[in-house]
C-alpha cells in the first residue's frame, strides 16, 4: 500500500508506503482521471487505487496491491481509509518532499545488494554528514541521492539543478562529462549559485570524480571553511549545506593515480553507499522489468504484458548500461507493442534474443558461472580487488589471473 500526494503537474509523489509498493501508473491514472480504479489484475498481482480529495480538488491517491483477488472487506477498508487520509495529505503537501517521486521505486528488489543500499539510505538520511555514492553509470546513483535526502528528518521543499560552471571553467569538448549539482532548500527560484542556494539544505554533486584540479581545490576550501567567495568579491559568505556526492569512478583509485585530491576524498567519503550494478542482482530484473513495462506501456496506450520467455531473456542479459539501459530497452519495445496480448521473445532486441541460446559446453557453462561470480564479488566490494579476493577466498594475484583468463577488462570487471 502507498499514499501519494499530487504535485502541481498532477504527478504522484510518494508520501508513505508499506510492504511491496504498488504501481505508480495506477496512482497517476487515478489522480488524472479523478476516479477510482480497480481492483484489476496485473501480471504480478491485483491493484486498486482511489483519489484523495480536498473539497472538489484531487490532492492525492491511495493505492493498494494484493497477491490474490482482494476480499470485499479489504476493499471496503481501503475506501474508508481514503476519507481519513484527506486532511493528512492536505497538510503534508505544504511540506512535501520532492525526492520521494515515483522514480524511487526503481530501488525495488529483493536481492541482498539492493537491500544493503536501502539500509544504507536509512542510516545516512538522519546523519548530518557528507555522503559519497559510488557505482557504475546507469545504476541509479542520483535516485539513491534523492532517497537519502528524502530520509532526512527535515527535508526541504524545492529541488533545483545547476551546472558547476563557476567552479569548473574547462572548455566544453565532445565526450567530456561535466559535473552538475542540484540543491534542496527552503527558498524558491532558480539555483544560479548552488552553494549559496543550498544553504541550510542539501547539495548534490554528480560525477564529482570529473572535477578538474582547480575545481577540486575550490570545493575543498568551501568544505573546510564553510565559506565561499563570489567572483570579484573579497567578502566571504558563510554556507551550511550537506554534501551528497556521486561518481562512477573509485575515488580511492583516482587518488592513487593522482587524479583526485586525497584530502577532498576524505572530506566527501564519510558515509559511503556502493550501488551494485544490475548484473550482480539478476533476481531483481524481473520485478524492475515489470515496473518499467507498466510505465512505458501506459504512456503509449498498450495493454500488452511481458511473456515468460521475454522476461527470461531480460533476466539472462548482462546489462552493461544497468537499470537505465533496461528502462530504455523496455520503452523502445513498448513503442512497437500491440494494444493487447503477450510480448514474446521475438519482440526483444537481437542482443537479448541471443541470450536464449542454451547449447553450450560444460567448459563454457563453467566460464559463464565464474564470470558472473567474479563480477558479483567485485560489485559487492565496490570494485576493490583486494576486498573482492578476500570474499572469493583467493589471493589478489589469483584474482588478477582469473580476471585475465576470463577475458574481463578492468572496466568491465568493475
Amino acid at each position: 500500500m502507498a499514499v501519494f500526494g499530487a504535485d502541481d503537474d498532477q504527478r504522484p509523489v510518494v508520501m508513505g508506503r508499506t510492504g511491496r509498493p504498488p504501481s505508480v501508473v495506477v496512482a497517476t491514472r487515478v489522480i488524472r482521471l479523478a476516479a477510482p480504479l480497480g481492483p484489476e489484475q496485473g501480471d504480478d498481482g491485483w491493484e486498486a487505487a482511489w483519489p484523495v480529495r480536498h473539497g472538489e480538488a484531487v490532492i492525492g491517491a491511495l493505492a493498494c496491491r494484493w497477491a490474490a483477488h482482494p476480499t470485499a472487506d479489504a476493499v471496503s477498508l481501503a475506501r474508508a481509509a481514503v476519507a481519513a487520509l484527506a486532511p493528512v495529505v492536505s497538510m503534508a503537501r505544504h511540506g512535501q518532499r520532492p525526492a520521494a517521486t515515483g522514480d524511487e521505486l526503481m530501488l525495488i528488489g529483493a536481492s541482498d545488494g539492493i537491500g544493503r543500499v536501502r539500509r544504507a539510505i536509512d542510516r545516512a538520511g538522519p546523519a548530518p554528514f557528507p555522503v559519497l555514492i559510488e557505482g557504475e553509470s546507469g545504476a541509479g546513483k542520483e535516485l539513491v541521492a534523492r532517497a537519502v535526502h528524502s530520509a532526512e528528518p527535515a527535508a526541504r521543499a524545492t529541488v533545483l539543478r545547476a551546472e558547476l560552471r563557476r567552479a569548473d571553467r574547462r572548455p566544453r569538448r565532445s565526450g567530456v562529462v561535466r559535473p552538475r549539482a542540484w540543491c534542496v532548500h527552503r527558498r524558491g527560484g532558480r539555483a544560479r549559485r548552488p552553494f549559496e542556494d543550498a544553504d541550510g539544505g542539501t547539495l548534490f554533486l554528480d560525477e564529482v570524480g570529473e572535477l578538474s584540479a582547480r575545481a577540486q581545490a575550490k570545493l575543498l576550501r568551501a568544505l573546510q571553511d564553510g565559506e565561499i567567495r563570489r567572483l570579484g568579491e573579497t567578502r566571504a559568505r558563510r554556507v551550511d549545506a550537506r554534501i551528497v556526492a556521486a561518481t562512477n569512478r573509485s575515488l580511492s583509485d583516482e587518488v592513487t593515480s593522482g587524479r583526485f585530491r586525497a584530502d577532498l576524498r576524505f572530506r566527501l567519503d564519510v558515509i559511503r553507499i556502493d550501488v551494485p550494478p544490475l548484473r550482480s542482482r539478476p533476481e531483481d530484473i524481473t520485478e524492475l522489468a515489470r515496473h518499467f513495462w507498466r510505465l512505458a506501456a501506459d504512456r503509449v496506450g498498450s495493454g500488452a504484458v511481458l511473456g515468460a520467455d521475454a522476461l527470461g531473456a531480460l533476466a539472462r542479459y548482462d546489462w552493461p548500461g544497468n537499470v537505465r539501459e533496461l528502462q530504455n530497452v523496455l520503452a523502445s519495445i513498448a513503442v512497437g507493442a500491440p494494444r493487447r496480448g503477450t510480448i514474446g521473445l521475438s519482440a526483444m532486441p537481437a542482443a537479448l534474443r541471443d541470450t536464449a541460446t542454451t547449447g553450450f559446453t560444460l567448459d563454457e557453462a563453467r566460464r559463464r558461472f565464474e564470470m558472473g561470480f567474479v563480477r558479483a564479488a567485485l560489485a559487492r566490494a565496490g570494485g576493490r580487488r583486494s576486498r573482492a579476493a578476500v570474499d572469493l577466498g583467493i589471493s589478489r594475484q589469483g584474482l588478477a589471473k582469473l580476471i585475465d583468463r576470463l577475458g574481463l577488462t578492468a572496466e568491465r570487471a568493475l
